[in-house]
């Protein structure tokens, strides 16, 4: 019955799948699917007083709070998106385990439809990380008003040489000598800021340039060590530029 089983999961779900048993009526499923960081989920077929089902033994939520990511107890737009994927995959959360019962001996079915459940309840760390990137940009915003006032303009494009806004500056300060700030969130946004840089220097301007990261020890090494080729002044993170800018601009005229 059980060989019946394993044969079911990978008829309906992929050959290459690889099923071992791990105890009585307890078979632990190996997919190439997971976390960004590389673990597997845990996916384990299992059967009770109720019949079959497959769970994730509670590692999945787990292993969301070593991100700080606590659904359980999170309120809000996050915890409503949970409760609409257990309730569309249907999936129950049993105290932090989530797991889900196989109807009518469809194992691939349910197999499937766990694994699609489980991706999407991982993918509630992107709104975090956006939540959180959101937060630091109007910060950015914020404290670039506090010290240069109506000097700034935001999102800025040069609009003789690029009308189309490819090359954009996070916050202009318009001074004699135009003072260019990036907001870096990203490897992608320090490589943005250095292209930036180096087509306002092809265009002739004579400009300084400043870069605050949203954490900079979350950029590859290369790409920090590209953007201190070009960017004059970086400040670690929005703290330490609140902390320093303002002596760093006195001392060099900048306001």
């Amino acid at each position: 019955m059980e060989k019946d089983i394993i044969k079911n999961l990978q008829e309906s779900v992929c050959q290459e799948l690889e099923i071992f048993q791990e105890g009585k009526e307890r078979y632990v499923v190996d997919t190439p699917f997971g976390f960004d960081d590389g673990d597997s989920f845990v996916i384990v077929l299992k059967k009770d007083e109720d019949g079959w089902h497959f769970t994730d033994e509670g590692h999945t939520l787990m292993h969301l709070s070593y991100y700080d990511l606590d659904i359980p107890s999170t309120k809000g737009k996050r915890r409503s998106f949970f409760n609409n994927i257990l309730e569309t995959h249907n999936i129950e959360d049993r105290n932090g385990e989530l797991i889900i019962r196989v109807e009518n001996e469809q194992y691939g079915d349910s197999l499937f439809s766990f694994i699609q459940g489980l991706t999407k309840i991982t993918d509630l760390s992107f709104i975090r990380k956006q939540h959180i990137s959101s937060l630091f940009k109007e910060d950015f915003k914020g404290y670039m008003k506090q010290i240069f006032g109506d000097k700034c303009t935001f999102s800025y494009s040069e609009p003789k040489h690029d009308p189309d806004g490819n090359y954009v500056v996070d916050c202009y300060v318009d001074l004699d000598r135009p003072l260019l700030i990036f907001a870096l969130t990203g490897d992608y946004r320090c490589k943005d800021a250095i292209i930036t840089c180096l087509a306002f220097k092809e265009w002739g301007y004579t400009f300084n340039s400043i870069g605050v990261f949203e954490e900079s020890k979350n950029i590859s090494p290369k790409v920090l060590a590209q953007s201190m080729d070009w960017v004059d002044k970086q400040f670690s993170t929005l703290t330490s530029a609140k902390e320093l800018m303002p002596e760093y601009t006195k001392k060099m005229a900048l306001c």
